[in-house]
């Protein structure tokens, strides 16, 4: 039997502690029962006020809908125009008319910004550009941007340099959407990093110098000798257009001596569309092991864009290539080049086996026509073989398989090293 225990000194902590406890555990779980039902609250309030605005917003388009897709249509309205809008009605049908200039072309986006006009947006979006806010200068950049308007074009010039990125990209979307060349140059050095602050993704000043046609051939021209790498990616890129095979000399420099390697890339793939057939050696050499992977599958596919027969040898080479990518990318530019090159994907099927029993993860161990037949693989379907020589896409497809880990394989990967 235990000894019992009495404290000599008993603190008042002793009979008050549970109390406490008891007290503060419950303040704590009506607490959270209220914060959940408050959250119920919210919730359901803000679905209401979702379907509330969305009645709002159809009861006001109702009237106005027939008319604005006549204009979206260039056809002219049966009804009469609608006056001078304000407030809440005013925002809610420059939406809709913003999302259909998107869609129209010709003199239905001027009949629709004249509705714009008549609701002083356009106006307010040139004040816009202005705001300390920058979610206004992006909505008032987009906003000059829809309207194909040249004379915006020098506002949202301004904006290439604004310090938040995500105006900037905007700015440059709106030029894009203007079309107008003037400041190509502007758009092509929005790309720069400046101060550790990147610029304008490659891909949204590639897209509006696309849109702005072949007046920017000057500016790709001076884009190609940028110091920024980026600069000359974008250029590099554009230059794919059609009409600027005059500056397929710069573009061949730049891929043999350029140091980046997403320039030299974007360069060959440039060349291959271009489609001159004196590049197929450049693009051949940059086949070899020695060039980095992102530069080799753009040689590969521009050897496949330029659909000469001269091709060929170079692709052949690589389809055994411990590179998988690259040999399936060979494996399909041989396909494009017709009779000729699916003839040389036939041959490697026909000539290599793979035992099942063989992982082709480990090439160590499966032989060059092999990994030649496999490699042909990514062809397959394009060549039609299935059709012409079932036997060839048997062979195929156990060599896929045999290719393919099996679930022990898998799980003998996840195992961690002893």
């Amino acid at each position: 039997m235990l000894p019992s225990y009495d404290d000599p000194s008993p603190s008042l902590l002793d009979d008050v502690a549970p109390e406490v406890a008891s007290s503060v555990l419950t303040t704590s779980l009506w607490i959270l029962v209220a914060s959940i039902a408050v959250l119920i609250i919210v919730m359901l309030w803000a679905h209401a006020a979702r379907i509330s605005r969305g009645r709002r917003v159809e009861r006001i388009l109702r009237p106005i809908r027939p008319r604005l897709l006549a204009l979206a249509a260039d056809e002219e309205p049966t009804d009469e125009p609608t006056g001078r809008l304000s407030g809440y009605r005013a925002r809610v049908v420059d939406r809709a008319v913003l999302d259909l200039l998107g869609k129209v072309r010709g003199g239905a986006v001027t009949a629709l910004v004249d509705i714009l006009d008549r609701h002083g947006t356009v106006d307010g979006a040139v004040r816009g550009t202005r705001s300390w806010s920058s979610t206004t200068r992006a909505r008032s950049a987009q906003v000059l941007g829809a309207t194909r308007r040249r004379e915006h074009a020098s506002t949202l010039a301004g904006l290439l340099s604004d310090r938040d990125r995500a105006v900037r990209a905007t700015a440059v979307r709106a030029l894009g959407v203007i079309g107008d060349a003037t400041f190509s140059d502007s758009v092509l050095r929005a790309v720069r990093e400046v101060d550790g602050i990147s610029g304008v993704p490659a891909y949204v000043a590639a897209d509006a110098l696309l849109a702005m046609g072949d007046d920017v051939r000057e500016a790709v021209r001076r884009g190609l000798d940028d110091p920024d790498p980026g600069v000359r990616y974008v250029a590099a890129t554009v230059a794919a257009r059609g009409g600027m095979a005059s500056l397929l000399p710069r573009l061949l420099q730049l891929f043999r001596t350029d140091r980046d390697e997403r320039v030299r890339a974007a360069a060959a793939r440039t060349l291959g569309m271009i489609g001159d057939g004196r590049v197929i050696d450049d693009l051949g050499r940059a086949l070899g092991a020695h060039e980095p992977a992102t530069v080799r599958l753009a040689a590969a596919t521009a050897l496949g864009e330029l659909g000469a027969p001269a091709a060929i040898p170079p692709l052949r080479s690589v389809l055994t290539d411990a590179d998988r990518r690259l040999a399936e990318v060979a494996a399909a530019a041989l396909a494009s080049l017709g009779r000729r090159g699916e003839a040389v994907l036939v041959d490697a099927l026909e000539r290599g086996t793979i035992p099942p029993e063989i992982s082709v993860r480990d090439t160590s161990t499966v032989s060059d026509d092999d990994l030649a037949a496999l490699a042909s693989l990514g062809a397959v379907t394009a060549i039609g073989i299935r059709e012409r020589k079932p036997d060839l896409y048997d062979l195929a497809t156990s060599a896929r398989r045999a290719g393919e880990p099996t679930h022990q394989d898998a799980h003998r990967d996840e195992e961690p090293a002893p």
